[in-house]
């Protein structure tokens, strides 16, 4: 489900604006799905012909350049070819049995963001076969920030983009109030752990409350540690703001990974980035959170 509220001034071409982001929205579900149909350009022709190198649409290229920086930044912890793993398990839950170790091991070896080679203009290469992206992950995020630049471009001050689950917030709600933005408890899904407000910032919030499978009578995450090849365990919900919502996106999924210290170590390191880390280690629940995160 994808939102955008905004205030605008009299005269704004709102018709014009609006579908515009409807376009952009609508290029990024054809372009960036990995279960779209085989379209030259798309996701799922650079995972079907990625070894040999393939020109890539243009927003594509863009979400990988961008993504590819945060897998370096995050030593592997985020990771966007992470897909042979996630197809492991996904096919493991629907059988409802474990997946063997040899297997994990056999899409271990698939994955890996530094065989991914990106040369201008729009090609991308993977220097080993049977290697795949998914990008379910950074899409939305990267979907809200396209769509602010569209807001910006059009002199609009004031607007909400929300896609659903990542939201980027700029000027004030109803050109008078800031955006509040709820973080939601992932123990209790009607309550509220606290409130934040944002202007010209994006928050993703990523976690196992409310995606998760249940495989041979154990719950599993659906963020998958790409070195280990196992499901996270401990972190039931991470927030991120920063400057973009992609950056948002990607870094949160990589603190799940990363686990409540060494991602709070993590993050601190990091400029204009604020994080909430919710784990729960055998029951015991803890908060770890940067200092400025409000």
């Amino acid at each position: 489900m994808i939102w955008v509220h905004c205030f605008y001034k009299a005269g704004t071409d709102i018709a014009s604006v609006a579908r515009s982001c409807w376009q952009k929205a609508e290029n990024i579900q054809l372009n960036m799905n990995v279960h779209a149909g085989l379209k030259e350009g798309n996701l799922t022709w650079l995972n079907s012909l990625g070894y040999e190198g393939v020109r890539v649409q243009e927003d594509l290229f863009k979400i990988l350049k961008r993504s590819i920086e945060y897998a370096w930044l995050t030593d592997g912890a985020y990771d966007m070819t992470i897909y042979p793993l996630v197809q492991l398990w996904k096919n493991a839950a629907a059988v409802n049995r474990l997946p063997d170790p040899d297997s994990i091991e056999n899409a271990k070896s698939k994955v890996g963001y530094e065989n991914l080679k990106l040369e201008e203009p729009n090609k991308v290469i993977f220097t080993k076969k049977g290697m795949m992206v998914d990008l379910g992950s950074p899409a939305s995020g990267y979907f809200c920030d396209e769509v602010a630049h569209i807001m910006e471009g059009a002199g609009i001050e004031h607007f909400m983009v929300d896609g659903g689950g990542e939201i980027f917030c700029q000027g004030l709600n109803k050109g008078e109030f800031p955006w509040k933005i709820g973080v939601q408890d992932p123990f209790y899904k009607e309550k509220v752990l606290l409130d934040i407000c944002l202007d010209k910032k994006g928050v993703s919030t990523s976690g196992n409350y409310e995606k998760f499978a249940t495989i041979a009578g154990k719950r599993f995450a659906h963020i998958i540690d790409p070195r280990s090849g196992y499901p996270q365990e401990n972190a039931a919900s991470v927030t991120v703001i920063a400057d973009t919502t992609q950056a948002a996106n990607e870094l949160s999924t990589a603190l799940c990974v990363m686990g409540g210290a060494k991602g709070l170590a993590f993050v601190c390191t990091l400029k204009n980035v604020e994080a909430l880390i919710v784990e729960n280690v055998e029951g015991k629940v803890e908060f770890f959170r940067t200092d400025a995160f409000c």
